[in-house]
């Protein structure tokens, strides 16, 4: 069973404020994207907008930016963010940006793209609260699931089978039965709710099939 976390990505406020207001009517946790068109060659909101909008439902911050740090400062003062998520890739102190999050009380997350081996975040696993495994290069929404992507949630499984996998791009009514009987916890639905004719019938319908996994 894998929980659907609805997912922002947008460069404009209007349309991050109307697209949170439907997220908060079918789960009590969204994930936004923020991206600095440096990590993934895309530019999206940043932390001012999110600060702008407090939520009624708890935010998970999916950073995919080069300085993590710089942002993790401003968010973790957000009473309604709740877990923040940022690239292994970087070059940053990773153990350090791990430390900050949690001092402040939140959950601390990993992502790590497709090409990056699981067992290269392997010393961190006793520290996170979740790793993010993205299915396709990060940036962009609607992108389709890499099929590696089932072989890397089992691996991390038989890893830490209490370590919570996220994953992100490429859920739909297709893959989301698959991935959570390959073990993932959370999937983030972003495009396909963003384009489905009614919001609130596409999540139940995708809830749905992430609970009983085929």
């Amino acid at each position: 069973m894998a929980k659907i976390i609805p997912g922002i990505l947008t460069n404009d406020e209007e349309d991050y404020h109307k697209r949170l207001l439907k997220a908060e009517h079918v789960s009590d946790i969204i994930q936004i994207d923020v991206i600095d068109g440096k990590f993934a060659p895309n530019t999206t909101i940043g932390a001012e907008i999110i600060k702008k909008y407090p939520s009624s439902s708890m935010l998970e911050i999916q950073l995919m930016v080069v300085y993590p740090q710089n942002y993790i400062n401003e968010l973790v003062k957000l009473e309604y963010v709740s877990r923040i998520i940022f690239p292994f890739e970087v070059d940053s102190d990773t153990n350090q940006d791990i430390y900050l999050i949690k001092n402040f009380g939140k959950q601390a997350g990993l992502s790590i793209n497709p090409e990056t081996p699981v067992k290269a975040v392997l010393h961190f696993f006793d520290d996170i609260d979740l790793l993010s495994l993205y299915s396709a290069s990060p940036g962009f929404s609607g992108q389709k699931l890499q099929e590696a992507v089932y072989g890397r949630i089992r691996e991390a499984k038989k890893i830490a089978p209490e370590l919570p996998v996220e994953i992100d791009i490429g859920v739909n009514e297709e893959t989301a039965p698959k991935l959570a009987k390959a073990g993932a916890d959370f999937l983030i639905a972003t495009s396909y709710l963003h384009n489905s004719d009614d919001y609130f019938l596409a999540y139940e319908k995708l809830a749905k099939l992430a609970s009983k996994p085929t």
